[in-house]
Formats: structure tokens, C-alpha cells, sequence
């Protein structure tokens, strides 16, 4: 059974539909919050975002790292910056 993120309860917890990619969303009957039980915050995996920066540590453009991943340069470049600050 899920845990609601924001108060911690295990019980009470209803199910409310399914988001646009098909992941079970959850309701919280104690404090009415809705969330979903798997996180998939990152579309990418990490492996993906370490060759992308590795690769433009070498030398590569956003743009040719973007196409040789299939994802959009700017996504490519926001990982960049990420790790930059890191």
C-alpha cells in the first residue's frame, strides 16, 4: 500500500485515476492530497546525462550530442548546466 508523501499515512489511501502516461494516481483521505506512488521525475536515466556531459566535455555541440541521443539540444544543455553547478 502507499505512503502519502506530504503526512505520512499508510492508511486511507484511495485510488484516483491514472495520469496521462498511465501511472496510478493515489488519493490521501486524511489530508486530500493526490500524488502518484512511483516517481518518474526524470524522463532520462542518469547513464544518458553522464554521456551527454561527458560528451561535451570532449569537445561535441549541443546540437550533435542531441541528435546522436534523440533528445532536444536545450534538454541537453540544461544537463550541462546542472552539472556545471554541481
Amino acid at each position: 500500500m502507499p505512503v502519502c508523501p506530504a503526512c505520512r499515512s499508510k492508511y486511507r489511501q484511495t485510488k484516483a485515476g491514472r495520469t496521462s502516461h498511465g501511472t496510478q494516481r493515489y488519493q490521501c483521505q486524511d489530508c486530500k492530497r493526490h500524488y502518484c506512488a512511483q516517481n518518474l521525475r526524470y524522463r532520462y536515466s542518469l547513464a544518458v546525462r553522464e554521456q551527454a556531459t561527458h560528451l561535451y566535455a570532449t569537445g561535441i555541440s549541443l546540437r550533435q550530442i542531441a541528435r546522436m541521443l534523440s533528445v532536444n539540444h536545450q534538454t541537453v544543455d540544461n544537463w550541462i548546466k546542472k552539472s556545471e553547478t554541481v
